[in-house]
């Protein structure tokens, strides 16, 4: 990882989820769902609202690279 990737994280983040709902054919919700996670979190990080740990982003994580 290199130091401009570490600036792009939260465009990098939302693109990964982006994709993968989109694949996947399921909700913001439905994914923190799966992920453990109250689907509000997911649901104000792609709105700009709140950002997410380092946890809850290695949750999701788990979830896309499957």
């Amino acid at each position: 990882m290199e130091a401009e990737d570490l600036a792009n994280l939260r465009n990098e983040t939302k693109r990964l989820i982006v994709r993968y709902c989109v694949d996947n054919k399921i909700s913001y919700s439905k994914l923190a769902s799966r992920a453990g996670m109250h689907p509000a979190q997911v649901l104000n990080y792609m709105s700009n609202k709140i950002g997410l740990t380092d946890s809850s982003l290695m949750k999701l994580g788990e979830i896309i690279k499957e």
